[in-house]
């Protein structure tokens, strides 16, 4: 054997390549380690050492080697299960798989194209066995039909007929009968052949899996009752054959043992790839572009559950992988010309994986969650189902993870990660050691051996780096895979967490946070950070901030040219011509370029001469911070070694001087100690950003500003507060204007439209001065002052807008509407599809709106196309009347007089076509494509055409024309390119408090979704279909301020999105008072109420999500089978589907289970704590405090004789789950009924707490407009009665909260499920029932009921306070005495219940097999941070507890407080029976009724009450005369608000908020506007030329030496007195005056989007329930 026969060194002359360049003779013939061919060269004879015949072909017999797969060679003796229960840690059960290196070896060694040519020999003859890998498919199958196929011509075929029959036995509540009955077929060679395990794998893996996933919610999980259980099946069970399989039948336990171990699996386990990847059929094998396994073409072969979310969401997850189906045939030929030294063709191929990887992407969306999107919706109430199915089967074996997908690890091998210390990077070594051994075998000889990224490096070769460096990007950058799989995850995982799901399979996200969702999206960037560090070093900042920052500006360009465009002589819009040779810089059509621009010389200058540094241009600056961080920057992208310092130039040039923000103002006003009065006005300005830029502001403050003041702020000693004063500017986005099919390109277009503005009067002197954009002034200057200097250094990136592509189908029709510039991405279209498809692909359509006939863009270029029949262009001239029309016979434009229209005017014209275009295929439409490119105004006047051309020509309504347009964005054929138009936001509007903003959830039909996001409110009602993320995104954030989550998702930063928020904008969210020092404990209150009332909006929503469908809201949709799946959780197949049971089921006991525990647990008992120690500390020691029993009255609303009536009517339901001898099919209308009323009654109650919490909320805006009363004046004691009255009205208002907890158990405990009445047969209904009693033995105790109770007594009904039993109040004692019990009882089970953050891998998997618990993980967590913050005010304030308590210092023992407390919980207290006609009863909506109808007599109750309201008889608490006064004008004006108001009247001003006639309104009395919050701006800098400068500095404001200031000392006086003025001007603006007008703002009422904000500080809302304005109040009576 000689080099010559190694096929990469015998086309190299003879010579290994990759060999040792400069070893001596004697070691010149040893081959690389790990290399096919290193055995040439060892010492002895090759044939006597590897027993090769003589004169046969050495190469040729090694690898043909008695044709052996891997698992066959390495996995003949997998340790048993003894051994392998042996194992102590994760790390040694993983170690039971094959050392890579041993892989690689026995796969003939590197490089990857030698695993692949041995996987394609081996692999059709053994079945992959070892994996799918080859060159045409990837790791996909090359055909999905074979194992099946195979396995159905074996016994096994009997698993492969039960997966395909199992949603039914899933609807039928049958999948432990149906798997027991199967025969036991073993999984042994001689039964199943190899050919036939990949599809024997998948349908056991299943079978075992939906098994246990029944065993473990078998309606048991939940609330339970004594009732008989249903009998497990009676068949021999796999205990012996592994954790695994403990519990699972033995007739499928033992095959799935046996084939897992001939697959190479030491323990049994069910994959992601093989839920997905390996589990789908192919609709048309013939559709190969891009890809094989599309979306569109696939089906799932094996659901489980048959729905829609498990269906959508295993295909994408198979498309996802199938998308890199080409990538590994890339990184092998990569790798074949880095051995071979092959520049050019390396440079091809990392272009082609660069292509490959930006592509994958789109994948994710096929996954979407909104309802309109068909086949590729998922619910997430839904998938919780399957991620609870697909749990792993022990806490040991790998989970279904998506880092079991090829790319991920493929793709860090072949970038070199160095780190895996991240969460998910140690999981990923984890599972990697899983994976199957032709896998594993690719990833190790591309991670050890000839690395792509080490020869890059080393060959210096600037277009290879900038390939390499698109790669990174586009995998594990902010826009690339990675980073939009983390955005895919971080929202359906939202939506999961705040429904009862909270951590992947794979655990992520189940750290110590009440937030899931945000510890996941940590774990994603850790991860992503890792994978990062070896290009970007250690990253000082998340992943998600650098995006749309100077961090995705990696390639250095120049201008080569600008032109024009159309015939506009000022040239408003041009064509920028980028040079990017050499760079390395691919792009497709649609895509984006992100680009730093540079400040004008000019405004340099007047910032320069201003603070005298026109002479210290090129001086350098020590820079922290973001500007340090840009530095390295610059040396990365410039590719050198060293950063060169930034100067002074750099500063100005790349800062933002423009326009002024808010936060730059206060930074002047701040350093000139408040002495300009020019930046007084500016501050005083009612819109931000000021349109002036920072030169304007320091020019004009310069000569108003002492001098001596100047010189101090901004000394010129040590200018390093330059870089502190100007931040760094952002990067503006372009839309490429131009395609090529170049390989690499070496121009670049962008049309770039000059915007601009009328300077601020401040700055202008009433002068009408125009100022450009500081971006499009830079790119397109007016054109005399195009003979700037040319060679500027720029900055720019492209990304890729993921909902901005073209179709993969090149005859779909595309429709283009433009606006001005915004036909820029649609010139890369057109040309790209006609250099692609020519004139034989889909039709297009252009409508273009353009002012005139002069700023008519490529008209030239466009009469081309037209004629050529290649493209429709229709053009609108909004002030023009020399029109162009499209004749269809003759192919061109024709002059023609038209009047000034706008584009809406243009698209109903063409109504019939584009309505044609918008309708889906399966409405009967052309299923085209439409995008929209331009401003928001743009974008509003097309929708508008849009849905008047609907109207006109397809619907009768406008709710179908809605239909057929969310339709439209849901099928993702709908795309918005729009552009961020700076728009300065009022700060003049009234603002609008927390408790507004949660009214408006949406969740009632008709009502409004409002979202806060960073100080202002925006109305997203009418966005929420055209979503790219989907509705439900935008639904689980309604109704709170969702600004983390805004920041976590980068949309911060996305000017796209910035724009678009504008047009929906209500107004500034009210900010949080401004509590002093000593005002520490309100300042606590406020936060923790606002938490509270938080948890109540998210609850509520939460609850609406995932009990949408139970309302009946699929109830109409089709039952029947769908290859796609069905969203009908009540019927399948026209027959009770007990999905929708066990949905309810588990929702129901999650609630009730612990009486709401996210807002009836700790967190109200933290609440209560704090109030009460509030109240009986202002009172002192000796005081007789008596306050509310709020924790009594929840005790006894859990556990009274209607909550136990619930929890046994819920306990029943959950015996239907599992079908229990169909019982069922007899009681299913009335279970239906049931479900459906007890979730309107979960709502209705949800929405009485939002309502109540509200009120309390308002209440501190209340307290905080009374700062400048002469109540404060009068009471030096002011402060402490302030926070005594505010904890009165609080705790008055948790009274009220604890009653609507009983209230609701009292109407709740009126419905049943059994309702024959509604039956179809309700003869056998009563029969069933009969039949269960016997059998449970309840019919003795039913007919010894029947006997002794009175038929008029009824059902007994627990007790309710009132007000007119003045003995319900307990004192400080007793509320202590329910914390402690509370904190002492809770340690032991939050220790259980909520897991810490894992810190081993085993620690991960031992987490992962715990028990969820009974109440959903984010309650928990919430819970728990409520009980650590209890513990620590205890222990904080033990001493004034103490000092309190009016119990002896006796020894009593902590378990004998324990005790009582419990007791005194558990105990109802003996009151007077209640009256017939209770006001209180009717107000509240309890009605003597049940769900049939019947009257329903009282009986005398059987509770004692200790709880009374606060309102009444409060002289004996002890509190001041003060504090009474606040406390009656709070309840005043409760009571004022109630008057002006009825419940259903005062609802006007929400437009329809869904709060229906159940739901009390409680209305907002207007006060006092407070401060309004800032608006952020934009701006950036270079160059460093004296020349360009030196002239404009002449003509300018200049800082004066300060040899000339020597009158300082005369200016004392002004001084103080311009300070003291300025002082107390900037307080008005800024908003620190707490003055305060009662009477202005009252009533009014600001119409925005449909609905009314209103004025909110010292606004309240009142409570008053119906009926207890009588003197003498009664008692409820029971239901």
């Amino acid at each position: 054997m000689s080099e010559h026969s190694c096929p990469v060194s015998g086309s190299v002359g003879g010579r290994c390549p990759v060999g040792h360049a400069g070893s001596t003779r004697s070691n010149s013939r040893m081959g690389p380690r790990g290399c096919a061919f290193s055995g040439y060269g060892q010492p002895g004879d090759i044939h006597a050492a590897f027993d090769i015949p003589r004169g046969v072909d050495v190469e040729e017999w090694l690898r043909m080697r008695e044709r052996k797969s891997i698992n066959q060679l390495l996995y003949n003796n997998i340790p048993s299960v003894q051994e392998i229960d042996a194992a102590k840690t994760q790390a040694e059960i993983d170690a039971f798989n094959v050392h890579e290196q041993d892989l690689l070896a026995v796969a003939l060694g590197a490089p990857a194209r030698q695993v692949m040519i041995r996987a394609e020999e081996i692999g059709p003859k053994t079945g992959w066995i070892d994996g799918y890998l080859s060159t045409e498919h990837g790791f996909c199958p090359p055909d999905y039909e074979e194992a099946v196929g195979a396995l159905s011509r074996t016994p096994g075929r009997i698993w492969a007929d039960l997966c395909e029959r199992m949603p039914g036995c899933v609807a039928r509540g049958r999948v432990q009968e149906s798997v027991a009955a199967l025969p036991l077929v073993e999984g042994t060679k001689e039964v199943i052949p190899d050919q036939a395990l990949w599809a024997a794998v998948v349908a056991l893996g299943m079978l075992c899996s939906i098994y246990r996933f029944e065993s473990k919610n078998d309606g048991s999980e939940g609330i339970t009752s004594t009732r008989t259980k249903k009998k497990k099946p009676n068949v021999p069970m796999g205990d012996d054959l592994g954790e695994e399989l403990v519990g699972i039948p033995r007739c499928i336990a033992l095959p799935y043992y046996q084939i897992s171990r001939r697959m190479g699996r030491a323990l049994p386990h069910l994959s992601f790839p093989d839920q997905s990847s390996y589990n789908i059929k192919i609709r048309d094998p013939t559709s190969t572009y891009p890809y094989l396994a599309r979306f569109d073409n696939i089906d799932l072969r094996w659901p489980v559950f048959g729905e829609k979310a498990e269906i959508a969401f295993l295909k994408g997850c198979a498309d996802t992988s199938a998308s890199f189906q080409h990538g590994p045939d890339a990184i092998a030929a990569c790798q074949e010309h880095v051995m071979n030294k092959n520049v050019e063709g390396l440079l091809r191929e990392m272009i082609r994986l660069k292509e490959i990887l930006e592509r994958m992407p789109n994948a994710f969306h096929s996954i979407n969650v909104n309802p309109n999107s068909g086949e590729n919706y998922v619910p997430v109430h839904q998938w919780i189902r399957w991620g609870k199915f697909s749990t792993p089967l022990s806490k040991r074996c790998p989970a279904s993870s998506g880092l079991q997908f090829p790319p991920f690890l493929v793709m860090d091998a072949f970038l070199g990660r160095k780190k895996y210390t991240s969460f998910l990077g140690i999981e990923g070594v984890h599972l990697r050691a899983w994976l199957p051994s032709n896998l594993r075998a690719f990833i190790a000889a591309i991670e050890y051996h000839y690395r792509i990224p080490e020869f890059v490096m080393q060959s210096g070769d600037p277009r290879l780096m900038g390939v390499l460096d698109g790669i990174i990007e586009a995998y594990t950058g902010e826009r690339g895979f990675m980073g939009t799989h983390r955005y895919k995850v971080f929202g359906i995982l939202e939506i999961a967490a705040k429904i009862g799901r909270t951590e992947t399979n794979g655990l992520s996200g189940a750290g110590d946070a009440s937030r899931p969702w945000e510890e996941t999206h940590r774990q994603f960037s850790d991860a992503m950070k890792e994978r990062l560090e070896p290009y970007r070093g250690s990253l000082s900042v998340e992943p998600h901030q650098m995006r749309g920052s100077f961090e995705e500006c990696r390639y250095v360009t120049r201008v080569l040219n600008r032109s024009n465009v159309d015939s506009d002589p000022t040239r408003s819009i041009a064509l920028v011509t980028l040079d990017i040779q050499d760079t390395g810089i691919t792009f497709m059509p649609g895509d984006r370029l992100a680009v730093m621009p540079l400040n004008n010389w000019e405004e340099c200058a007047k910032v320069a001469a201003a603070l005298g540094l026109e002479t210290r241009i090129d001086d350098p600056i020590e820079v922290t911070g973001t500007w340090a961080r840009f530095e390295q920057h610059l040396a990365s992208v410039r590719r050198s070694a060293t950063s060169k310092k930034l100067t002074v130039a750099d500063i100005l040039r790349r800062g933002h001087l423009a326009p002024i923000t808010k936060e730059l103002a206060l930074k002047i006003h701040g350093l000139l100690a408040a002495s300009s009065n020019t930046v007084l006005q500016v501050l005083a300005t009612d819109e931000w950003p000021v349109r002036g830029s920072l030169g304007d502001l320091l020019q004009d403050a310069l000569m108003d500003t002492p001098a001596h003041i100047w010189d101090k702020a901004f000394n010129l000693e040590n200018i390093s507060w330059l870089a502190e004063l100007i931040p760094v500017e952002v990067p503006r986005t372009y839309s490429i204007a131009s395609y090529t099919d170049e390989l690499l390109p070496s121009t670049v277009d962008l049309a770039i439209s000059r915007a601009e503005y009328k300077l601020c009067s401040t700055f202008s002197k009433q002068d009408d001065i125009s100022r450009a954009g500081v971006a499009s002034g830079f790119f397109n200057p007016h054109p005399p002052s195009d003979d700037m200097v040319s060679d500027d250094e720029i900055l720019v990136g492209v990304s890729r807008p993921l909902a901005f592509q073209l179709p993969l189908d090149h005859m779909a029709p595309c429709a283009f509407f433009a606006g001005g510039s915004g036909i820029a991405p649609f010139r890369s279209f057109w040309q790209y599809r006609l250099t692609t498809d020519g004139l034989s692909g889909g039709k297009n359509y252009l409508y273009l709106g353009v002012q005139s006939r002069e700023k008519f863009c490529f008209e030239e270029e466009l009469r081309e196309y037209v004629n050529a029949d290649f493209m429709e262009v229709h053009v609108a001239f909004s002030r023009d009347s020399r029109g162009l029309a499209y004749d269809p016979h003759s192919h061109d434009l024709v002059e023609k007089h038209i009047p000034p229209r706008y584009i809406d005017t243009l698209i109903v014209e063409q109504g019939a076509t584009i309505s044609d275009l918008v309708m889906s295929k399966k409405q009967g439409g052309l299923g085209g494509y439409l995008y929209v490119c331009g401003s928001v105004a743009v974008f509003d006047s097309v929708m508008n055409g849009i849905r008047k051309a609907i109207y006109t020509h397809c619907t009768a309504t406008m709710e179908n024309v809605d239909l057929i347009v969310n339709k439209a964005f849901a099928e993702r054929r709908f795309m918005l390119d729009v552009f961020m138009t700076p728009k300065p936001l009022p700060c003049n509007l009234p603002t609008i408090p927390l408790s507004q903003l949660a009214q408006h959830t949406g969740h009632r039909p008709g009502s409004r979704m409002w979202i806060g996001v960073h100080g202002s409110v925006y109305d997203v009602t009418d966005f929420c279909p055209m979503h790219p993320g989907g509705t439900q995104i935008v639904k689980s954030n309604a109704g709170v301020d969702c600004s983390k989550s805004f920041d976590n998702l980068a949309h911060t930063n996305n000017p796209e999105v910035a724009s678009l928020l504008t047009k929906y904008f209500v107004g500034h969210l009210t900010p949080k008072p401004d509590y002093q020092g000593d005002e520490e404990e309100i300042s606590s209150l406020y936060d923790l109420w606002a938490g509270y009332l938080r948890t109540t909006v998210e609850t509520l929503v939460a609850h609406q999500i995932e009990m949408h469908e139970i309302q009946g809201a699929s109830i109409k949709e089709s039952s029947s089978y769908d290859p796609v799946g069905i969203t009908n959780i009540w019927l399948r197949e026209n027959l009770p589907n007990t999905i929708a049971i066990r949905t309810f089921y588990s929702y129901q006991s999650r609630l009730l289970q612990r009486g709401f525990p996210a807002l009836f647990g700790a967190k109200l008992q933290e609440l209560v704590l704090k109030l009460s120690f509030s109240i009986a500390n202002a009172g002192g020691a000796g005081a007789n405090i008596q306050l509310p029993d709020v924790l009594g009255a929840v005790a006894r609303a859990n556990t009274g004789s209607d909550a136990v009536t619930c929890m046994n009517e819920v306990a029943l339901v959950g015996q239907f789950v599992c079908g229990a001898e169909g019982a069922l099919r007899f009681q299913e209308r009335g279970v239906f009924a049931y479900a459906a009323k007890s979730v309107e009654l979960d709502i209705e109650l949800l929405e009485d707490l939002r309502q109540e919490i509200g009120t309390g909320m308002d209440a501190f805006d209340s307290l905080a407009s009374s700062y400048g009363s002469p109540d404060k004046m009068q009471d030096p004691d002011f402060e402490a009665n302030r926070l005594t009255a505010l904890s009165t009205f609080l705790l008055q208002i948790l009274e009220r909260v604890s009653r609507r907890l009983g209230i609701f158990y009292a109407q709740l405990a009126q419905c049943s499920v059994y309702r024959p009445e509604l039956e179809r047969n309700p003869a056998r209904t009563r029969w069933a029932l009969v039949r269960r009693c016997i059998r449970d033995g309840s019919l003795f105790v039913m007919a010894h009921k029947a006997a002794t109770d009175v038929l008029t007594s009824g059902q007994q009904s627990s007790y309710y306070m009132s007000r007119a039993n003045p003995n319900q109040n307990v004192d400080f004692d007793n509320v202590m005495s329910q914390v402690r019990a509370t904190l002492g009882s809770a340690q032991m089970e939050t220790q259980i219940s909520v897991p810490q953050q894992p810190i081993t891998l085993n620690a991960v998997h031992q987490a992962r097999g715990r028990s969820s618990g009974d109440t959903s993980a984010v309650a928990t967590r919430e819970n728990a941070g409520a009980l650590r913050a209890m513990n620590s005010f205890v222990e904080k304030n033990s001493k004034a507890i103490r000092r309190l308590s009016k119990m002896p210092p006796m020894p009593m023992s902590f378990e004998d407080l324990q005790k009582s407390a419990l007791g005194m919980a558990h105990t109802g207290l003996h009151t007077p029976p209640a009256e017939m006609h209770d006001p209180m009863a009717i107000g509240l909506g309890i009605k003597g009724h049940d769900m049939a109808g019947h009257a329903r007599l009282p009986t005398p109750p059987s509770s004692r009450g200790s709880s009374r309201s606060p309102s009444r008889a409060r002289s004996s608490t002890g509190m001041s005369a003060s504090a009474e006064m606040l406390l009656s004008k709070l309840n005043q004006s409760r009571a004022r608000g109630h008057s002006l108001h009825s419940r259903h009247s005062s609802t006007s001003h929400h437009h329809a908020s869904g709060l229906q006639h159940h739901t009390p309104y409680y209305p907002v009395i207007g006060g006092h506007p407070t401060p309004p919050m800032s608006v952020g701006g934009i701006s950036q800098p270079k160059n460093n030329v004296h020349s360009a400068m030196s002239p404009m500095v002449g003509h300018l404001n200049t800082r004066r030496p300060a040899s000339s200031m020597g009158m300082g000392a005369n200016l004392n006086l002004p001084v103080r007195r311009a300070r003291s003025m300025s002082r107390s001007s900037a307080a008005s603006v800024a908003g620190y005056s707490h003055s305060h007008s009662h009477g202005q703002g009252q009533g009014q009422l600001r119409e925005a989007n449909g609905h009314v904000s209103m004025q909110s500080t010292n606004s309240l809302r009142t409570f008053k329930l119906r009926g207890l304005v009588e003197a003498g109040e009664r008692f409820m009576p029971p239901a």
